[in-house]
Formats: structure tokens, C-alpha cells, sequence
């Protein structure tokens, strides 16, 4: 057993390998700069070069003096890819601290490059913490920062591809609530001074608490942001400057997931997540998944949006809360496409991840579907289904499948299907009685009809269809085509008949809606 255990990893290894495409090199050599004070810490930083290890000795570092940056702590040096920038602790079990004097001014940290590692700092007392600005592949790990009069950890100014992961950011917004987040992606539109382009960022893994505003903010014009593992306490938000649920979204094809929040008795919480077109196009194809919410009431909504497509599936809350909110937000059931073994609605290296795992029985696999992950079709999951998925990420092409969408029985014989369907194809199985016939309608919100007399715009648009007879299984299945504006949409059934005699409308129903 231990041989095929052994022989199987090296299979899905090598496949994975093939999947990255990822170059190799030789490890890069090492400058080690070891800092006991103050001085040494500022000459580290302004002569830091490639491949250096800049090693702290336990202790305070406190600078209120200024050195040409309006910081603490600053660098303008960068590493390479091969060659990153390393500053950390010497010892984590004791960390070295590194502040302002006032919470009301000054960046305690100030990273203004490319390729650094941040590792096992604590940040405080300085009006923010970790700032990286034009610093893309850098990585903030095992820091705490906490006594921060705004933004504890902000990723800005065209940085890219960062990582902050096992952070514990507290007590931020003690100064300006407003703008007290505890992570902040990118900068707001009316911002001049930095680069928009922030991109494909990651919060790992953090511990985020007693924040005045949001723990997570994701800003307009920055794509693919990912916020995994997370656990945020909701206590210290404020509700100012629309800092009112755990993450906030404005950007786009952002994935929140895995993540643990509590609202902790705050009413100015009110949502888990909001997802806000800050401008147009923004705000844009998130998707919500995995997340266990503790709401403390059950009239919270956890994800809310407003012109702002979003996918929100399996959350969990307790109690348990409506998921959504919005004309656009989609709650979504489930989804059907080949090779998107962790079901998050696309096909990518995290699904062979995900797989691999699996086939190596690992217990942090996380969700399974195992029809999607069965690509071959056989009714097994094994290495070949590996090697195909391998074939298939390695196409780029994204296969098409099906996203089952929410509804609610509204009344006897009608359905009311979740917001955000419109511009699409919808599908609605009906089912009743072999050979019976069902005489349907559909409707829906169309806000941009406008009434010629009043200049009102707005209408509910309703249709009848032709009388359908079930099939041998007593099915029938609708195909609606909405336009794109359509926000709300609901199906009836106004007869249901054996002949010509009408029948218990109720004896319909409907098993499942997809896309």
C-alpha cells in the first residue's frame, strides 16, 4: 500500500509540474545584516541590496525623527525574484517592535519596492502600520500590528501579487475610524498620488479585530483579490465612511472564502459582506463562498450589493441569515462544470491542488465535488482524472456547465427566483404527473421600461406560455431568456390539468433553476 501511496504522489507530482511550468534556479546567496539599535536599522534599511536577511534583535525601535519619508521605518531598494529582501525577527518567539511615537501621524513600516519579506515584526504606535507601495511579490507574514491611528496593513501604489498571511491586526481607526481598516487593497478613485493597478493580492489566514472600519477593503480598479482563512471580529467597527460589514468589495473578480467572522453584538455591523460599484464597472463577478458567519440576529443580511454582479454560495450563519441582497447578487445552489474540483466557478491550478490533496488523503482538502472532479467520466476519482485535468488547464479553454440558482415557493403553483439572473438563459425543470399538462407563465422587473405618459421608468413584465405536457417522468422544462437589464423573476402556474379537468395547482413544483 505504501508503495502505490508513494508511486501515486510521484505521478500527480510530475503532473503538477507540468501544470506550473515554473522555472528553477539555483539558490541565490545571502547577506545577512544583523541590527541591534535604532541607526542600524535605518542604515539596513536605505543600503538594503538583493538576497539580504535583515535580522532584528529583540527590543523596541522607536524613531520620530524625520529621514526623508514621512515614516518610521522606510526603504526605497527592491530585491528580484530570485533575490527578494528579507527583514524579520531575529527571534519570533519575541519579536522586535518597531513604532512612531503618535498614533495620529507616520507609517511605522514604509516598504517602497518590489520582492520584500516581512516576517515576525510587530508594527504599533504610528498612524499605519505595513505599508508596501510599488512593492509587488512581496509578503507580510507573521506580523502583528495593532495601536494604528487608521489603515493597519496597506498594499498600494501598482503593487501586485502580494501576500499577507498569519497577521494578527488590532486596534486600528483609533485615531480616524473612518479609514481604519485592517487590511486596505489599493487606493479610492479620487486618489491622485498612487497607482491604481493593484492586483491579484492576497489576505491569508489573518486574525483581524477591534478595526474601525472594515477588516478587509478591496478597492475599486484592482482585480482578483483573495481573502482566505480569515477570522475578523466585528467589535470595534464604527459604521463611518461606509465601513459596515467584515470585507468590503469594489473591485473586481475578488473571491472571498473560508473565512470566520463575528459580529459580536455590534449593530453598526450590517452586513458580512458588501460588495459597492464605487465606479462603473467596479464592484464586479466576486464570488462569496465557504464562509461561516456569526450574525447574532437573524434580520442580517450576509452579502449585499447593489448593481454589482456577485456569485454567494454555501455560507454558512448563525443564526441563520437571508444570503443576499442586491438587483444583481446571484445566490447560487451549486455548480456543474467539469474540472472545477473545488467548485468556485472556474477551472485552475487550485483545482489540481484540490485534487492532489484528495488523491493523497489529506484532511485539508477542503469541499469536494466529486462529479466535477470525475473528468473521465468512469465513476472513480484516480490519476487519470489528474492527468486530464493537467490537459485541460494546460488548453486555457474554460469548459461550460451549469449554475443552479436559488428560488422560494411565493404561493401556491409560484416561484420567486433569485436577483441577479438577468442576460441570461435560464432553465426551470417543472414537475408533476406523467401526461398531465401545466399552463405556465414568467415574469419579471424590467427598470428600464419607461411609462409614456408619466416618464416613470420601471415595470413588471408578465408573459403566458403555451400549454406543455409532462413527460414519461412527469417533466417539463422551461428556457427563458432575460434581457439584460431584468433584475427580479418569477414563474406560475396558472392551470394544471388531466384533459380538460383542473387539477391541485399545488401538486407542481419546481426542482431545480439553472444558468
Amino acid at each position: 500500500m505504501k508503495k502505490s501511496i508513494i508511486r501515486l504522489s510521484a505521478i500527480i507530482s510530475a503532473a503538477c509540474l507540468l501544470c506550473s511550468n515554473l522555472p528553477f534556479s539555483a539558490e541565490a546567496a545571502v547577506r545577512e545584516v544583523n541590527v541591534t539599535n535604532v541607526d542600524e536599522l535605518h542604515a539596513a534599511l536605505s543600503d538594503a541590496k538583493p538576497g539580504d536577511k535583515i535580522i532584528i534583535a529583540p527590543g523596541k525601535y522607536e524613531n520620530d525623527v524625520w529621514k526623508g519619508n514621512w515614516a518610521a521605518f522606510f526603504s526605497e531598494a527592491s530585491g528580484t525574484a530570485e533575490q527578494p529582501i528579507t527583514i524579520c525577527s531575529k527571534d519570533p518567539d519575541e519579536p522586535a517592535v518597531l513604532c512612531g511615537v503618535s498614533q495620529e501621524n507616520k507609517i511605522a513600516l514604509h516598504i517602497m519596492g518590489e520582492h520584500w519579506n516581512i516576517e515576525n515584526l510587530v508594527t504599533c504606535e504610528a498612524g499605519k502600520g505595513i505599508v508596501i507601495d510599488k512593492g509587488s511579490y512581496s509578503t507580510i507574514t507573521g506580523c502583528e500590528v495593532y495601536n494604528i491611528g487608521s489603515e493597519g496593513i496597506h498594499i498600494r501604489d501598482d503593487s501586485s501579487y502580494c501576500l499577507v498571511e498569519n497577521c494578527y491586526i488590532h486596534d486600528c481607526g483609533t485615531v480616524s475610524p473612518q479609514y481604519g481598516e485592517g487590511v486596505y487593497i489599493g487606493s479610492a478613485k479620487g486618489t491622485t498620488e498612487y497607482g491604481f493597478d493593484c492586483h491579484y493580492n492576497t489576505v491569508r489566514n489573518c486574525k483581524i479585530a477591534n478595526v474601525g472600519a472594515d477588516c478587509v477593503d478591496i478597492k475599486e480598479y484592482t482585480l482578483g483579490a483573495l481573502v482566505e482563512g480569515c477570522e475578523f471580529d466585528g467589535s470595534g467597527i464604527q459604521g463611518k465612511n461606509g465601513g459596515d460589514s467584515f470585507v468590503e468589495v469594489k473591485g473586481n473578480n475578488a473571491v472571498v472564502r473560508n473565512n470566520t467572522g463575528y459580529r459580536s453584538g455590534n449593530d453598526k455591523v450590517l452586513y458580512a459582506v458588501d460588495l459597492y460599484m464605487a465606479v462603473d464597472g467596479w464592484g464586479q463577478n466576486c464570488r462569496i463562498y465557504d464562509n461561516k458567519f456569526y450574525m447574532d440576529s437573524e434580520d442580517i443580511t450576509l452579502v449585499k450589493g447593489w448593481n454589482c454582479v456577485g456569485y454567494v454560495f454555501r455560507n454558512e450563519s448563525e443564526p441563520k441569515c437571508p444570503a443576499v441582497t442586491g438587483n444583481k447578487v446571484i445566490d447560487v445552489l451549486d455548480i456543474e462544470l467539469k474540472g472545477d474540483v473545488n467548485t468556485d466557478g472556474e477551472v485552475s491550478i487550485a483545482d489540481a491542488a484540490a485534487l492532489q490533496k484528495y488523491l493523497l488523503a489529506r484532511s485539508d482538502t477542503g469541499y469536494i465535488s466529486g462529479r466535477n472532479a470525475d473528468i473521465s467520466e468512469d465513476g472513480k476519482l484516480n490519476a487519470f482524472d489528474m492527468c486530464c485535468l493537467r490537459s485541460q488547464i494546460a488548453s486555457g479553454e474554460q469548459p461550460t456547465g451549469r449554475t443552479y440558482v436559488n428560488y422560494i415557493t411565493e404561493d401556491v403553483g409560484k416561484w420567486r427566483f433569485t436577483d441577479g439572473l438577468g442576460g441570461r438563459t435560464i432553465h426551470v425543470k417543472l414537475k408533476a404527473a406523467p401526461g398531465h399538462s401545466v399552463v405556465p407563465a414568467w415574469g419579471y422587473w424590467d427598470p428600464d421600461h419607461e411609462n409614456a405618459d408619466t416618464g416613470k421608468k420601471g415595470k413588471w413584465i408578465q408573459l403566458s406560455l403555451d400549454t406543455i405536457t409532462l413527460d414519461e417522468n412527469g417533466e417539463a422544462e422551461l428556457i427563458l431568456e432575460l434581457p439584460e437589464a431584468v433584475t427580479r423573476m418569477d414563474v406560475e402556474v396558472w392551470n394544471y390539468l388531466n384533459g380538460s379537468e383542473k387539477l391541485d395547482k399545488s401538486a407542481v413544483e419546481v426542482t431545480e433553476a439553472w444558468f
